[in-house]
């Protein structure tokens, strides 16, 4: 490049595809007034180089405005660009830099009015950069507490010492040798198919692990029943507990995962809430935000009772209208492949099956550099009609239940291999001399679906006492008869659709 202008020139003509929150003429004008104040050449590019990854950033995000960008959020473009940028390390002197570019550029285009706020690029740079070593600002998730104003002293105390115990028990109960495989599974899908699992300071309770238990008692299917573990917990305690537990426990059975946002101030008390889906309208205790922040911020968790007490932790993000909408399109379009599994089903009965899937969808849109989340083939597919006319062999149905959890595989898992053998009873004639060697060629198939890594042939023809030849033989007529894909929305598991987030 023959300067640092003809860089800017190219990225904005030839590198990006939208249009974004900072023109190429506010990028310009900074350069040349810095020019103009003696910068040289080789200094205008260092200049250029921060201002264009905060650009990249923005691209990612489809920021609409600055000025929605609140210090928080500048946190995550440290890490964003500490994973996606070359180079670019979260350590103080490349943080400070960035930082100094970006007020400086903050502050010219103050100058020319073209905005009007800048505390909040300030308070983040001093927050982040301003100490002896960066520190990331941790905001991803609050606390809605109980409203002391709305309850009585004593009855906020009883509520507490009620809970607390609850919690007690609930620990010990899943602590058990006999949950050690879900709880591993649990954790497993929660962290994502390819991130760990981050390590707590002692005696510190993290955000990660708060709304992993979040997830865990309420959204997360036990592999044995296909029972959550608060219904699991309710059903085989609920003798044990007393009547004020017993209270708690019964409004916990009621909880729903919901997505809202902040409609409107109600009173110093209260918010007005509405639900991003169903556009249900209901009434929340004040959160400690004010109304500026409240109103750009997207909110998801569980909500107990909505109208005295909130018991547990909703994860606060804040967020350009671009992305909002972007996230909204995502979880359409996995209630739509949802639907494909279960015609009809009600955003209640899909957050019910797949909360965890909202969940890794924000987290995907605001980290890694894709631009779509859910695979768009799966939703404009045409699939088989199947019309029940025979029944599907109960010898090789028998073997899913015998089989099946030796692998690791759920009770619901179970139910989607049901369902592929008897969809493909249907379409073919089977003459069923082995039952073994067709129960393992559909549990080899559902595994090829679901899991990029699927299971061992070999192990499954060795534990059937049937032959490896005949698994692929059979897998080779399901697959053709059923026109079966990678993560089959007919067939999906609560596995394959978080891989299939991931390595879409």
């Amino acid at each position: 490049m023959k300067n640092v202008y003809e860089e800017v020139h190219v990225f904005y003509e030839k590198e990006i595809e939208q249009e974004l929150a900072i023109s190429r003429d506010w990028i310009e004008g900074y350069l040349r007034q810095k020019a103009w104040q003696g910068t040289n050449d080789e200094e205008l590019r260092e200049l250029w180089r921060n201002l264009k990854m905060f650009l990249v950033y923005l691209e990612h995000t489809d920021a609409d405005y600055l000025e929605e960008i609140s210090y928080q959020e500048y946190s995550r473009v440290i890490e964003w660009l500490t994973n996606h940028v070359k180079g670019f390390k979260a350590t103080l002197k490349p943080v400070r830099k960035f930082f100094s570019v970006l007020l400086e550029f903050y502050r010219y285009l103050a100058l020319k009015k073209l905005v009007t706020d800048t505390t909040e690029l300030e308070q983040a740079a001093e927050e982040i950069a301003g100490g002896d070593k960066v520190r990331l600002i941790d905001n991803s998730s609050l606390i809605l507490k109980q409203n002391s104003s709305l309850l009585t002293e004593e009855f906020i105390n009883i509520v507490g010492e009620v809970v607390e115990g609850l919690m007690l028990k609930l620990g010990e109960f899943f602590q058990r040798k006999e949950f050690n495989d879900d709880f591993q599974r649990a954790l497993f899908l929660f962290s994502g198919p390819f991130n760990s699992i981050p390590e707590a300071e002692p005696g510190e309770v993290s955000m990660f692990w708060q709304e992993f238990w979040d997830y865990f008692l309420f959204d997360y299917r036990l592999l044995a029943n296909d029972q959550t573990p608060i219904k699991e917990f309710a059903t085989t305690h609920w003798n044990e507990l007393n009547s004020e537990e017993q209270r708690v426990v019964e409004d916990l059975l009621h909880t729903e995962f919901a997505v809202f946002t902040i409609n409107k101030v109600i009173n110093t008390d209260w918010v007005e809430c509405v639900n991003m889906f169903t556009e249900e309208v209901f009434k929340l205790p004040h959160p400690e935000f004010d109304y500026k922040e409240m109103k750009h911020m997207l909110f998801f968790g569980h909500v107990f009772s909505r109208e005295t007490v909130l018991i547990n932790c909703i994860t606060s993000i804040k967020l350009s209208s671009n992305l909002r909408r972007r996230i909204k399109d995502e979880a359409l379009r996995q209630k739509a492949i949802f639907e494909i599994q279960q015609p009809g089903a009600t955003w209640t009965e899909f957050f019910s099956r797949h909360a965890l899937a909202f969940r890794h969808t924000v987290d995907v849109l605001l980290n890694m550099a894709k631009l779509n989340v859910t695979p768009f083939d799966q939703i404009e597919r045409s699939f088989p009609i199947i019309v029940n006319q025979r029944q599907p062999n109960e010898q090789v149905m028998a073997l899913f239940a015998k089989i099946m959890p030796e692998y690791g595989f759920s009770k619901h898992d179970q139910s989607l291999a049901e369902k592929l053998w008897n969809d493909f009873s249907q379409l073919s004639s089977v003459a069923v001399r082995k039952a073994g060697a067709w129960a393992a060629a559909v549990i080899y198939s559902f595994a090829l679906i679901n899991s990029p890594q699927g299971i061992s042939a070999e192990q499954l023809a060795n534990d059937l006492a049937v032959s490896t030849s005949s698994i692929y033989t059979n897998r080779d007529k399901i697959f053709k008869a059923l026109e079966l894909a990678k993560y089959d929305p007919r067939y999906l598991s609560t596995e394959g659709l978080i891989y299939s987030l991931f390595t879409s």
